[in-house]
């Protein structure tokens, strides 16, 4: 059960919304098909079917359906896998939505019986049960239809439009489309918890667990998905938020993305080497040597061939160093236990100090390290234009 709202409600932000709003329709559709006298149908009801029918036909337009069918499944199953949706409840809303997902939208009735087909697999349903949970369902989805038709129509619309010209969503497109749809997400889970409410009371003990692990993880992924529809609704969307990182429409998009957050990085990474590393901190910890020699090249503006020569110096002295601390592992894991364990702040430093004697020849070759940089890499022209750190921080 949970898993249709989040088809029907709930996957156009999964990267589906002509999917999504398509089914919306699907009710509307069914109580229309069923009236035999058009004259005893209201008329914002005739209307509002007038609207779905020339969405359906612009839908249509998109391409074929099984092509689209592959963009919808793809970009299912990168949300599913991107947002950790991989208990066995949320394997099984994504087997359903595969099967619904292979009829056309155009065919509601088709949709909604392979739909109902699932559940009655999946909880053991009799044949009453089947049919509370079909008319409920039918019944909750008109009146979602009928109170949110006027701003999911035009959403849908631009949605369809969209694909079919094989433009590429905005953030723009979809913090409106978040906006104005924001309603119909929590009007869903209401819909669903009433719908599973009332089927509930015909369950035994065992279809009501099922279904109550069903309805837990359901409400994990609404939950989920409102927390990213916050960050969309301003502005802050992501073809890959869809699930559409690899849709031919998206191509553009996500490269110009790929590159801002190369940028980004690459400043991130740039502020970081700037500031000198704390040689105190460092030095009897081999494993931190790298960011030094990573600021050292950065700072003295080193080519290729010297940042190869800094590496090498870097590798040699790490090996000294490992092949020092290896030798002597326990005796310094021993002194690491004390100052964890000491039992007052005397006792720590008087512990840390004996440490620091232990990794003295560790802090020694940190510091032979330093000299062959400066000394072995680094050009006259270099050592005039830059500040002589290595120096300074030996005297």
């Amino acid at each position: 059960m949970a898993m249709d709202f989040s088809l029907k409600t709930r996957h156009w932000l999964a990267a589906a919304m002509l999917i999504a709003m398509v089914a919306t329709t699907a009710p509307l559709r069914a109580q229309t098909a069923d009236d035999e006298e058009e004259d005893e149908t209201p008329r914002k009801m005739r209307e509002q079917f007038k609207q779905a029918n020339e969405f359906m036909e612009t839908a249509k337009k998109v391409g074929p359906w099984e092509e689209q069918y592959q963009v919808v499944e793809q970009a299912t199953d990168n949300i599913f896998e991107q947002q950790g949706w991989n208990s066995e409840q949320d394997q099984f809303a994504r087997n359903v939505m595969r099967e619904v997902g292979k009829v056309a939208p155009w065919n509601p009735q088709e949709r909604q019986k392979v739909f109902m087909d699932q559940l009655q697999q999946r909880y053991g349903l009799t044949h009453d049960q089947v049919k509370t949970f079909d008319t409920t369902f039918q019944r909750e989805m008109l009146q979602m239809t009928m109170k949110h038709f006027k701003d999911v129509l035009p959403v849908a619309l631009e949605a369809a439009r969209t694909r079919a010209n094989g433009e590429p969503f905005t953030p723009e497109q979809i913090a409106q489309w978040t906006k104005k749809l924001r309603p119909m997400m929590d009007d869903a889970m209401e819909s669903m918890e009433r719908v599973t409410g009332k089927v509930k009371m015909t369950m035994s003990p065992e279809q009501r667990r099922i279904l109550d692990s069903d309805l837990k993880a359901f409400r994990k992924r609404h939950d989920d998905t409102k927390k990213m529809a916050e960050k969309w609704a301003a502005g802050q969307w992501s073809p890959s938020d869809w699930g559409l990182q690899n849709d031919p429409a998206h191509a553009g998009e996500m490269a110009k993305y790929s590159e801002k957050e190369a940028e980004k990085n690459r400043l991130v990474e740039q502020a970081i080497l700037s500031k000198k590393p704390d040689d105190k901190s460092m030095s009897g910890n081999e494993s931190e040597w790298d960011k030094y020699v990573k600021w050292f090249c950065n700072n003295y503006e080193c080519d290729d061939r010297q940042r190869t020569a800094a590496n090498s110096i870097l590798a040699g002295s790490k090996k000294e160093a490992i092949s020092y601390r290896s030798a002597r592992r326990e005796a310094l894991e021993a002194y690491e236990r004390l100052v964890k364990n000491a039992a007052s702040a005397e006792a720590r430093k008087k512990a840390q100090a004996d440490l620091d004697a232990q990794l003295g020849p560790i802090k020694a070759t940190f510091d032979r390290m330093k000299q062959r940089l400066e000394g072995e890499v680094l050009t006259t022209e270099q050592r005039h234009k830059f500040a002589p750190q290595t120096a300074k921080a030996g005297e």
